[in-house]
């Protein structure tokens, strides 16, 4: 092996753990397939216990280390040698990273509530650089490396996976789905790669502000580049990527299907849609999403009735939580 003695004779003890170039070595000096070597492994990872996977079940599927990678990009951190985790602020969203997670074994993994960062080895994601070729994850610095690219145009599974994983951590979804990202370059990379399965609206860009609370107040603003998916995509979309691990957006998604499916353009009766809302306010007073979602009917186009109708007010506002928190009128 070309290494120390004492390392050699640690080995054998189990003190010491292989690397992956003297594994290769012995694999080879000892005639074991590749396929023996994984099924016999015990753990990777490497000296620090939060690093290691035990029963590691390979070989590792590349949708899963798309998955891993596209979240690390889209909501996560990664830094090597110090941790890497993924923004969950729902028990369902965290419960779909655990059972993802666990696809490559028995994985390391803490909850930090008060964060909502959803820490776990970072030997996965250390895999997911070296395998994709990915320099950083950090979202306004990071670039899609050519295997990357060649690899998500070539399948559509890998591509689903970029896209669950946008939409989850970056996606709004109301009567349309937008993706917006403070990162030109990557949103031209994304667009570039999802535009071979889905029809995409034309790629826009916009100033946001962005306000910071500590301390006084301050406020600055930002670009921000973005695209949204065509009426055209919803169905496959739903279809695809469905269910959402974030309930507010798979009904969203819902929605949006049954939009597309519901077999009608427009109602029969002159005035019928502006009946239909009123009798439903006289029942229970709503948001523009339950109208919508209860006449099938688009938000906008909800709204426009609506400021037609005299007789219909704002008369609350409720606050949701949806990845932060969102005002809403009420009306009746």
């Amino acid at each position: 092996l070309n290494c120390p003695k004492w390392h050699a004779q640690r080995l054998f003890t189990k003190y010491i753990r292989f690397t992956i170039k003297e594994l290769e070595k012995l694999r080879k000096f000892a005639e074991i397939s590749k396929e023996d070597m994984e099924e016999n492994l015990e753990d990777i990872g490497n000296y620090e216990v939060g690093t290691i996977i035990k029963n590691p079940k390979l070989p590792f599927n590349l949708k899963d280390i798309f998955y891993v990678a596209s979240h690390l990009i889209f909501d996560g951190s990664y830094r090597n040698k110090r941790g890497c985790y993924f923004y969950s602020y729902e028990d369902t969203l965290t419960d779909y990273h655990k059972k993802r997670l666990s696809a490559f074994g028995e994985v390391p993994i803490n909850l930090i509530k008060k964060e909502n960062h959803l820490y776990f080895s970072y030997t996965i994601g250390y895999i997911a650089s070296k395998t994709l070729d990915i320099k950083t994850f950090k979202s306004t610095e990071c670039t899609l490396s050519n295997k990357f690219k060649l690899l998500a145009k070539k399948h559509k599974v890998i591509t689903d996976e970029i896209v669950k994983a946008m939409i989850i951590d970056e996606g709004s979804i109301g009567d349309k789905i937008n993706i917006e990202l403070a990162n030109k370059k990557l949103i031209e990379n994304l667009y570039n790669i999802i535009q071979t399965n889905y029809k995409l609206t034309k790629l826009f860009s916009r100033r946001r502000d962005n306000i910071s609370f500590k301390g006084d107040s301050y406020k600055h603003n930002l670009s921000a580049w973005g695209f949204g998916f065509s009426a055209e995509s919803f169905i496959n979309l739903y279809k695809s990527i469905s269910p959402l691990p974030i309930n507010y957006k798979q009904d969203g998604l819902e929605f949006l299907y049954k939009l597309q499916t519901r077999g009608w353009k427009q109602r029969k009766h002159h005035g019928g849609t502006q009946r239909l809302i009123v009798l439903s306010l006289l029942n229970k007073p709503k948001t523009l999403s339950e109208l919508a979602k209860e006449l099938c009917m688009r938000q906008t186009t909800i709204s426009t009735y609506i400021r037609e109708l005299p007789m219909i007010t704002k008369i609350d506002e409720i606050i949701l939580r949806r990845g932060g928190y969102a005002k809403v009128n009420v009306f009746g």
